[in-house]
């Protein structure tokens, strides 16, 4: 019967029954952290992506979406008009092209733009609403991700639109389609942007006028820079005669050799140098990727052309004897466009990242001396 005592007296029995006092401490400290850590043992970007959803979900309900979405949307549609409207009584502008036609592709290239300031607007917008988890890293790919959904909402808008237009005008739908494609993937970077301005800016007032200002700079501003810089690039440089000139559909030179007769001096722009710049302009990005489509023929073929010849320098041939041959690849323009965006888009969020975790101070446990 002394035997029937013992598993009682058994250090194995006693721990699992009986109470262990103070080392129980511990496991009360781990039910602690996951109760207070739950979010944050989560992974980031699943916390953020179903956060940024539930919020765009919630956002098709909201009359500011719909009132800045369809105000963008309309805005550019009657500055695209009103743009063609000018042209026409200032001349003979659009006698060589129709001002369906010339409304439909204007509005094409100025819609991407407008979609990546409505953007910047919705990343600032969703930073300020809560979010699981609640830190920075999670707020900022939140809010990126609610501003790139609503921005798809922009695009389908964008799409449906300049479908119609494209009926009426007798144009193909390609090119809408590409406009909206640009316009959806612009509502992710600037999206991204927005959150991160918001993030890094302190007060309200500073945080929109640096939002909106970027964002305008980017679809503007690198034009008008560029437009700007062009002067300065130019200079006074020998060429020779150019012999054997091939010249794509649209009329610009894509290849040719070098004669060692001179020709002389030629005012010489060397826009390869600041092509960079409005390269980040997502209509510039619409051009490009439009006029590959479009067959390189017609106003968007010709546009794409006379950038990719500004990228590519090669506007004056036989430049100091250098020939040109047809396999030559040129600076990759909307690439370019894209990883500069991109690049701009990821500082900003790193920059915002590594700020807030600098403001955000820890607080001090319950019952520490301060």
């Amino acid at each position: 019967m002394a035997s029937n005592q013992k598993p009682s007296q058994d250090p194995v029995w006693e721990d699992y029954f009986e109470p262990i006092g103070a080392g129980i401490e511990p496991i009360s400290g781990a039910v602690k952290e996951y109760d207070g850590g739950e979010h944050r043992r989560a992974p980031i970007v699943r916390v953020a992506v179903l956060g940024g959803v539930a919020r765009w979900v919630g956002s098709l309900g909201s009359f500011r979406f719909w009132a800045t979405a369809l105000g963008m949307l309309c805005a550019t549609w009657a500055g695209a008009a009103g743009l063609v409207i000018l042209a026409g009584q200032g001349g003979d502008a659009t006698a060589w092209l129709a001002p369906p036609v010339l409304t439909y592709l204007l509005a094409c290239s100025l819609l991407p733009g407008a979609a990546a300031v409505a953007a910047t607007h919705w990343g600032m917008s969703a930073y300020r609403l809560p979010m699981p988890g609640g830190r920075a890293g999670v707020r900022i790919l939140g809010a990126a991700v609610t501003a790139g959904l609503q921005g798809l909402v922009l695009a389908l808008l964008i799409l449906v639109t300049l479908l119609v237009e494209a009926g009426a005008a007798r144009q193909p739908g390609a090119v809408a389609a590409v406009s909206a494609f640009v316009a959806a993937g612009e509502g992710f970077v600037f999206g991204g942007m927005g959150a991160a301005v918001a993030a890094i800016g302190r007060t309200p007032v500073l945080k929109r006028i640096v939002g909106w200002a970027l964002a305008l700079f980017l679809v503007a501003g690198t034009v008008a820079a560029g437009a700007a810089l062009a002067p300065a690039t130019r200079s006074d440089e020998p060429v020779t005669v150019a012999l054997n000139v091939k010249h794509a559909p649209d009329g610009i030179s894509v290849s040719y050799q070098c004669s060692s007769v001179a020709a002389g001096l030629r005012e010489v722009y060397h826009t390869d140098r600041i092509m960079w710049l409005p390269a980040a302009s997502p209509s510039v990005l619409f051009v490009m990727l439009a006029g590959q489509s479009y067959g390189n023929e017609g106003l968007l073929g010709w546009l794409s052309g006379t950038l990719q010849e500004a990228a590519d320098g090669t506007a004056v041939p036989c430049v100091n004897g250098e020939p040109r041959s047809g396999d030559a690849l040129g600076m990759p323009v909307a690439a370019v466009g894209l990883l500069l965006q991109a690049g701009i888009a990821a500082g900003l969020i790193g920059w915002a990242h590594a700020l807030s975790g600098r403001r955000a101070e820890p607080a001090p446990p319950d019952g520490a001396a301060s």
